[in-house]
């Protein structure tokens, strides 16, 4: 049994782009030297962003997880478009908080934040090389 997601035109984005950026935003902000939040509390929070964002990502953007396990999601030929832009958005997300991470002052918070980077510049590149032909229509 499939769970077609697909309706109709192409679009590159959705409701869950819309919320997903916006949810991205707010934990940039917590991190952001604007918040009132402590220096010390602000880098605990950045340090774990990567692998949240990363873990998010295989689960719910990858294997789009059901609760059923004899349903599997068919995005379509439109809904694959959708599915890119939100994995995008993840992937450079998680990519500029491990920048950040990577000029940190301890060794180890550099090490950690350049594993990261370059674990998310491989993926996005694959995302890039990997996209759907364009339709035609």
């Amino acid at each position: 049994m499939f769970a077609y997601i697909d309706s109709g035109e192409p679009s590159y984005y959705s409701a869950r782009s819309i919320l997903l950026l916006i949810t991205l935003c707010f934990l940039t902000y917590l991190v952001s030297p604007f918040n009132s939040m402590p220096r010390k509390e602000r880098e605990g929070l950045l340090i774990v962003y990567p692998a949240i964002i990363l873990v998010y990502c295989v689960l719910f953007q990858v294997r789009l997880l059901s609760l059923d396990p004899h349903v599997h999601y068919y995005l379509g030929p439109t809904g694959v478009y959708t599915w890119m832009t939100n994995s995008l958005i993840c992937l450079s997300f998680g990519a500029a908080f491990s920048l950040a991470i990577a000029f940190s002052a301890s060794i180890g918070g550099r090490f950690y934040g350049c594993l990261f980077l370059v674990l998310y510049i491989l993926l996005i590149i694959g995302a890039i090389h990997s996209r759907p032909p364009v339709m035609s229509t």
